[in-house]
């Protein structure tokens, strides 16, 4: 790598480590060009506090540092007015001394890794006002208007309140960051990937508005979804890969990656244009090695790069094994660590259906009721027990029936049980096919039925899981692999609860029904019908 190459690993390095180590309360922002300060935190206790790196200097008497600083903090008051409002404090991160520097007003490895350099700073406490002020002004494209989450505790509640959901600090910095060439993000389910890659085209969109912006996904249902997560802001376009590939020109296989790695090199013999200044993929470990090859082609260098996001232990349609579409490729990486979404029991009993049983990516969940496991006689058995359930949770201080979804492991012979069950009971519900996936209304006022591999990306408070017998009994192949990933992205589409159906037995069953957070039940015998 050349020495501007190495200094720029270097500071996304030291980057990566000053946001670890930023509390959950604060914002943080990186900078996405040379005249913004390197980080910019936003801290209920400490105020507004800018940090520049200095990747390789080591003497904190050298004033050139603070001076580069210094005429940023200018420049962004000049560009955000309200900025004059406050009195920033300013650091300066020499990542070439091993040193403890936070009592001289600047910071030092050894500060990063005691892990509480914010702590030593001055109080500047910042009234609720002032700090809504500057959030909305440094980052307005960080805030989302979605339905609430209705815990547990007021599952009885019949209305719903809106809320202001803003990225946390590890999610915001994601965002923000620079990104060079691709930036690699994972996480566990319900970290907020998908909300990361639509902050930030809203947060390149502004910062760039003559930037063509392009968000990708999966699934024709999941665009909706992220159109209206980027409403407003028309230099973003959200697209499958396949309709994003056949308008710029060329057809690349969605079914064969054989002969999609053909059409790419026909592609690139004919010419691919780089006209895409940033692409943002949800759900990367389902794209074919020739889909993100084509997509990394149409960037534009030195402008937004590519950022990927997704979780290999969510994979359904590839081996999930590093692409080799990233070889010889500048890669970082991020990893978010908080899930905001399930409840701890869904993620401790989603956790037994992974290979080798890994254990469960809970930090920042919230304790909820327990996963309940159904067993019935027969698949008839099953819809009827399902839809006692969903009968029993809608209705006034209920739940409603948008809230819920029926996901189904196979569809084969699955779908009409359902609906025949459901229309027993009379309870209004939408099947979504491959005919409306990229038009359903995620609130109409009807239960979601739907296959799990088209529910991907989307969440509900509650979730019935149908037919988990489905998967394969073993998993010595990738494709099985793959298919056996199935229950554990079903699972953790639930917000709230979470309902387990099957008839017959398989190892993963097994494990399920021993998991401490879930409780069995036989249909009808313990019912009360």
């Amino acid at each position: 790598m050349t020495s501007r190459e190495v200094d720029a690993a270097s500071r996304d390095l030291l980057l990566a480590r000053l946001a670890q180590n930023i509390p959950t309360g604060a914002l943080a922002l990186c900078a996405d060009d040379a005249n913004r300060p390197d980080l910019i935190v936003i801290d209920p206790a400490h105020g507004l506090v800018v940090i520049d790196i200095a990747a390789r200097a080591h003497d904190p008497a050298d004033r050139d540092p603070m001076r580069a600083l210094n005429r940023k903090v200018n420049d962004l008051r000049a560009a955000v007015p309200v900025v004059g409002n406050f009195r920033p404090q300013r650091l300066v991160l020499f990542g070439g001394n091993p040193g403890s520097l936070i009592q001289s007003g600047a910071l030092g490895l050894a500060d990063l890794g005691r892990g509480d350099w914010l702590d030593q700073l001055e109080v500047r406490e910042l009234e609720p006002a002032d700090l809504e002020a500057l959030r909305s002004a440094l980052a307005p494209t960080l805030a989302f208007t979605l339905r609430a989450r209705r815990g547990i505790s007021d599952s009885g509640r019949p209305e719903r309140r809106e809320r202001q959901l803003t990225l946390d600090v590890q999610q915001s910095a994601a965002a923000t960051v620079r990104v060079d060439d691709v930036l690699e993000l994972s996480g566990p389910p319900g970290s907020g990937k998908t909300l990361v890659l639509a902050g930030r085209a809203k947060y390149l969109a502004v910062q760039h508005p003559d930037w063509h912006i392009v968000a990708l996904c999966y699934n024709n249902s999941l665009v909706p979804y992220l159109k209206s997560l980027v409403d407003g802001y028309p230099n973003v376009a959200v697209s499958t890969f396949g309709k994003f590939s056949h308008a710029m020109g060329h057809r690349i296989s969605l079914t064969d990656p054989e002969r999609a790695m053909e059409d790419l090199v026909r592609a690139r013999a004919r010419g691919i244009d780089r006209v895409i200044d940033a692409v943002l993929i949800d759900e990367a470990q389902d794209f074919d090695d020739a889909w993100l090859s084509f997509a990394l082609d149409t960037l534009r260098p030195l402008r937004g790069g590519a950022v990927l996001a997704g979780d290999k232990r969510q994979a359904l349609y590839r081996d999930a094994s590093r692409p080799r579409a990233l070889e010889g490729r500048r890669v970082a990486y991020l990893r978010l660590e908080r899930t905001y979404r399930s409840t701890l029991e869904i993620l401790e009993a989603a956790s037994t259906t992974l290979q080798g049983h890994h254990d469960v990516d809970g930090e920042g969940a919230l304790d909820g009721e327990l996963v309940d496991l159904v067993w019935a006689q027969s698949w008839d058995e099953q819809a009827a027990a399902t839809a006692w359930e969903i009968s029993r949770m809608i209705g006034p201080d209920k739940r409603e029936p948008q809230d819920i979804a029926v996901l189904v492991a196979q569809r084969s012979g699955t779908f009409k049980r359902i609906q025949a069950a459901l229309d027993g009971v009379r309870v209004p519900y939408l099947v979504v096919t491959r005919e409306n996936a990229a038009s359903f209304d995620l609130e109409s006022p009807e239960v979601k039925i739907m296959t799990v591999h088209a529910a991907k990306g989307y969440e509900f408070d509650v979730v019935v899981l149908f037919g988990l017998e489905a998967l394969p009994s073993s998993i010595e192949d990738a494709g099985v692999a793959q298919r056996a990933n199935v229950g554990f992205v079903g699972m953790t589409r639930a917000r709230d609860q979470l309902v387990v159906t099957y008839t017959r037995d398989n190892p993963y069953l097994e494990r399920l029904r021993r998991c401490p957070s879930v409780n069995f039940s036989v249909w009808p015998d313990d019912y009360e019908v």
